[in-house]
């Protein structure tokens, strides 16, 4: 049993939704506009730490502040939580504050000065394409999230920008890509829209979420953009030291490495896609795959179409070329 413990405590990613799933944005692809009548109550600070409290000896945390939108809570309340971090965390940990960028101001920023190294800010923005799925419920979005990015890009030492890329936009990276470098910010991530199915409008199969991580790679490596900003899940994939992204990982036990904080009744031992900690089994096909290790089987959650396996195939073995040279 010592054992476990032991191993149990080595590395844990927590997300902490201290505001529930309130957002002033509403955007059509969020996948949490079902649970906003459910996770809708605002957490005080002191039932945060208490919830922090029996994480403090891990080995290396990861502390996501998400939404909703954390950014509308009370910014004493999360100082509070701030300063309990960083006297009580006795080893290696991160804080990450994943915001939609609208709400910040300078007092967020000085507060999150206040925690660097080991605080990172990351605000969500779509390159413009076609159609924008992102909404403001009052005001352009847009001009308030630039102008922000523009105006602290220099305050924080790592801020970046989470993408999500569907149909719409899926030519539109490049373009992004150079303009976000142009204001200072060193860190995408492109994720896939997440569907229920193939008939959402927006959806991106995917083989055409592979083929264009390709076309952005080639984009990015032969204009020598690597040197100027990072690009997830590239970089990761790329990698000699090996993926670390949970959709790329085969471990049939990743989904426990996430805890997520809803409120002082309701948390769960598994990332917020999981619904009531029941953590689907990963696929049998997935496990005998001969390409499982690199691939991982996606997450456990998300849908997968008919160009599914093909793609991810395709994907590694483009990686295995850029990587090794042609055999």
């Amino acid at each position: 049993m010592q054992r476990n413990s032991i191993e149990e405590k080595k590395f844990v990613t927590v997300m902490i939704k201290m505001v529930g799933n309130n957002c002033n944005m509403n955007c059509e692809y969020c996948y949490e506009h079902g649970n906003r009548n459910v996770y809708d109550k605002f957490s005080t600070s002191i039932q945060v730490i208490e919830y922090l409290k029996k994480f403090t000896e891990y080995e290396r945390i990861f502390i996501v502040f998400h939404g909703g939108e954390p950014l509308l809570a009370p910014k004493n309340e999360v100082r509070n939580i701030l300063d309990f971090i960083k006297k009580n965390f006795i080893n290696e940990y991160k804080i990450q504050i994943q915001t939609n960028g609208t709400l910040i101001d300078d007092e967020w920023i000085k507060m999150f000065q206040q925690f660097e190294p080991n605080l990172s800010l990351s605000l969500s923005l779509d390159p413009v394409g076609k159609q924008d799925l992102r909404r403001m419920n009052n005001g352009e979005y847009r001009s308030i999230v630039e102008g922000n990015l523009r105006k602290y890009s220099g305050d924080i030492k790592n801020i970046g920008v989470i993408s999500v890329a569907h149909k719409f936009n899926r030519y539109a990276f490049k373009k992004f890509i150079r303009f976000l470098i142009d204001i200072g910010i060193k860190n995408l991530t492109i994720n896939k829209f997440r569907a229920v199915n193939e008939d959402d409008k927006a959806y991106l199969s995917e083989k055409e979420y592979v083929e264009m991580l390709e076309d952005i790679f080639i984009f990015w490596v032969s204009n020598g953009l690597y040197k100027l900003i990072n690009i997830q899940p590239l970089n990761s994939l790329f990698s000699l030291n090996g993926n670390k992204i949970c959709i790329y990982l085969a471990d049939k036990r990743k989904c426990s490495y996430f805890k997520t904080f809803y409120s002082e009744q309701k948390q769960s031992n598994c990332c917020d896609h999981i619904c009531n900690d029941e953590i689907p089994c990963i696929d049998r096909k997935c496990l005998e795959c001969d390409i499982y290790s690199k691939c991982g089987g996606g997450c456990v959650t998300e849908f997968k179409d008919e160009t599914y396996c093909d793609a991810r195939r395709r994907l590694f073995e483009f990686i295995e070329v850029i990587k090794y040279g042609s055999k």
